[in-house]
């Protein structure tokens, strides 16, 4: 019982609500960074978009569905910039308190520029990028607002799309919930980390959710610990 996973349980995330005060608001967004730091976040993300990687006359373009502090994709810049590919981000997000801490955090990283907007409602024209990331993101949404996020992402997408995201899981919940008693006192933080993991959807879903989507080329990867990456790979650029 303990290893099977729990029903979902949708539950709005305190940082979504947007009502929090800004400074709170940031003290969260550095505790998430910490985790993706420390708990895979970020090497799951660059170990996947590895495979798009290669040399080429012109910069990889990437869209950063659904930002958040932009932790993810400064990471992609920082190792992109380590293995010399130029790259250009554009990275979008709804809630301003978000992108006013993620213009902060990436000061230094021209390599990214932000757009307010939704992620449902993309305002892009199709295959304006050559990939479309989305991590720590999907599971705040529907069934059926994610499957159309995922019919987005692949739409803008040239080569392909990454989803990085949680696996929704007990034992993850319980380890989540007594983390952050140990390490924060932010109520945020507290509230949503549990919150986002029986928010997460199972490796199953997320592949049933890619065929909904009409994806064709895709794979479902869990990733230690309590990690899951859903990768399409377009045949051709723009297929």
């Amino acid at each position: 019982m303990i290893f099977s996973p729990p029903p979902r349980n949708l539950r709005a995330e305190l940082l979504d609500l947007d009502e929090a005060p800004f400074e709170e608001v940031r003290d969260s967004l550095r505790d998430v960074q910490r985790v993706n730091q420390y708990l895979s976040g970020y090497r799951v993300l660059l170990h996947h978009i590895a495979g798009f990687m290669e040399p080429a006359d012109r910069p990889l373009t990437i869209l950063d569905a659904a930002t958040g502090s932009a932790d993810q994709p400064i990471a992609v810049v920082r190792w992109a910039r380590k293995i010399g590919q130029p790259i250009q981000i554009t990275a979008i997000d709804i809630n301003s308190k978000m992108l006013d801490f993620a213009r902060e955090e990436a000061r230094a990283y021209p390599e990214i520029r932000f757009v307010q907007g939704d992620v449902l409602n993309l305002p892009f024209k199709p295959y304006s990028f050559d990939v479309v990331i989305n991590s720590l993101a999907l599971h705040h949404f529907t069934r059926d607002d994610a499957v159309a996020q995922l019919k987005g992402f692949s739409r803008l997408a040239r080569r392909g799309v990454i989803v990085n995201d949680l696996h929704r899981s007990r034992i993850a919940h319980a380890a989540i919930f007594l983390l952050t008693r140990l390490l924060t006192q932010n109520r945020l933080t507290r509230y949503d980390a549990p919150v986002s993991v029986m928010n997460a959807f199972t490796p199953d879903e997320l592949r049933a959710m890619a065929v909904a989507a009409g994806w064709q080329q895709f794979e479902v990867h869990r990733h230690f610990p309590y990690r899951i990456a859903l990768v399409e790979k377009k045949v051709e650029p723009g297929a």
